[in-house]
């Protein structure tokens, strides 16, 4: 008999798995080990990481955004189940996603 896993994976973490990866990896209880704020937090990212791991994070970010504004606050916590409270960093969870991006494609790295 297999032993099954004590994680559970919801389906926004199977569909979103970069962005899921990127959350869990970099805005956990002790972000502030990677910075400040959030454009640090992705900067930390983009100089430690591969800049291959770039394009797909803004992949699952562009179509987590796609599925629109309703319920997505809920959505997010649901998916992501994140450690820190994103809106701490951004007056929403699609203000803090662009940020996100805007600081993945632009600045060093």
């Amino acid at each position: 008999m297999k032993p099954k896993s004590c994680i559970t994976t919801s389906n926004g973490q199977q569909q979103f798995a970069d962005l899921a990866a990127f959350m869990g990896g970099w805005f956990h209880q002790d972000f502030d080990i990677h910075g400040e704020s959030l454009e640090e937090v992705v900067a930390a990212f983009k100089a430690e990481g591969d800049a291959a791991l770039v394009a797909p994070l803004v992949d699952n970010i562009d179509a987590f955004l796609a599925t629109g504004d309703d319920g997505m606050e809920e959505q997010f916590q649901e998916f992501f189940r994140p450690d820190v409270i994103p809106t701490f960093f951004r007056a929403t969870i699609r203000a803090f996603l662009l940020a996100v991006r805007e600081a993945l494609v632009t600045g060093p790295g």
